[in-house]
């Protein structure tokens, strides 16, 4: 028996990222489903059709030897779904756990288990597919044909990835983080040769004209469209850092006496740095859940309303935020008394 933890995002990650992919009611049992691949170090969700083959993988603790075992996802024991069900209906942040037998997936945690049947049978060598096209060399350009059906099963991926073929009849790779996948390319007849293509456009392009590159004339648009959330990540991370500096500078400024202004700058600059290192593991982690929420809570921030969010999240947790604004309220009413009675004296 082997027990692997990691939380309840990762886990719906690893599923929602691999799931295009999945050959369902293929008549190919074999790859029917998600093979899930513990080495140690990262839990690998691998799914195939034999036209896409998709990777995913996170880093989680095991406390026994590697493991794998293929969750069913055929139209009568779709346990695939089962298990992407439970994982969403868990918080983010809560630690679940896989135990796997010869045949079997548990996977439990403070809420809920779940008991799946799995086979330990075959599956597709997934790790000698991927190494045999990664140690591929890129061509400059490939002559490629592709089904637009299967290009869209990338979209759960995220929003940037990259992408290299080393030849017009080699699958093309599809690289992200904690992420890699193959795409089988399409067979092209002579007709959609680049002599053929030019031929069957000419009447519309004209046979002369000056030669344009897309950078000289469509470049302009890319960062407002294209890469505003990516500079969103980047302007928090250079805020953050302001601000730490700032704050752990100018706290040496201050008047030892005025302790309330030498709290202020030191929790500013502790809790900046704090933001600023989480951000940058979520940046590695979990970029796009990163930009999402990077998103959110600069509008919540426009919109002037953090007080009243702030007060919902603490109850949702289970605190009681008016306690602690009375308690704030005689902490400060206190330090007034202390200070009028010194005054006095």
């Amino acid at each position: 028996m082997s027990l692997t933890s990691l939380t309840a995002y990762q886990l719906s990650e690893l599923l929602r990222r691999v799931d295009p992919h999945i050959a369902r009611n293929s008549d190919h049992g074999g790859i029917e489903g998600v093979h899930l691949d513990y080495n140690g170090k990262h839990l690998h969700a691998v799914a195939t059709d034999r036209y896409t083959l998709a990777v995913a993988r996170e880093r989680a603790v095991g406390i026994a030897p590697a493991w794998k075992l293929t969750i069913s996802a055929a139209e009568w024991t779709d346990n695939v779904t089962a298990l992407r069900a439970w994982a969403d209906a868990h918080p983010g942040g809560e630690n679940v756990h896989l135990s796997a037998s010869a045949d079997e997936l548990t996977v439990s945690s403070n809420r809920s288990k779940l008991v799946l049947q799995a086979s330990s049978g075959y599956f597709p060598e997934w790790r000698d597919l991927i190494r045999t096209a990664l140690n591929h060399a890129p061509t400059e350009s490939p002559w490629s044909g592709w089904r637009t059906r299967l290009l869209a099963r990338w979209q759960e991926v995220g929003d940037g990835i990259t992408t290299w073929q080393p030849a017009f009849d080699k699958p093309v790779v599809i690289y992200a983080t904690n992420f890699v996948g193959l795409q089988m390319p399409r067979r092209i007849g002579d007709d959609e040769s680049p002599a053929g293509r030019w031929e069957s456009w000419k009447g519309s392009l004209g046979e002369t004209g000056p030669t344009v590159e897309q950078e000289q004339t469509l470049h302009h648009w890319e960062a407002a469209a294209l890469e505003e959330k990516d500079h969103l990540v980047e302007t928090y991370i250079e805020d953050l850092l302001k601000q730490t500096l700032r704050s752990t500078t100018d706290i040496f400024k201050v008047a030892t006496g005025d302790t309330g202004a030498l709290a202020a700058y030191a929790l500013a600059g502790t809790q900046s740095w704090l933001a600023y290192r989480l951000l940058k593991v979520m940046e590695k982690a979990a970029p796009d859940l990163l930009r999402k929420t990077l998103d959110d809570v600069t509008q919540q921030c426009e919109s002037g309303e953090i007080n009243e969010w702030a007060r919902d999240e603490a109850e949702k947790a289970g605190f009681d935020p008016q306690k602690w604004h009375d308690e704030y309220e005689a902490h400060l009413k206190k330090l007034a008394d202390e200070r009028a009675a010194e005054t006095a004296a």
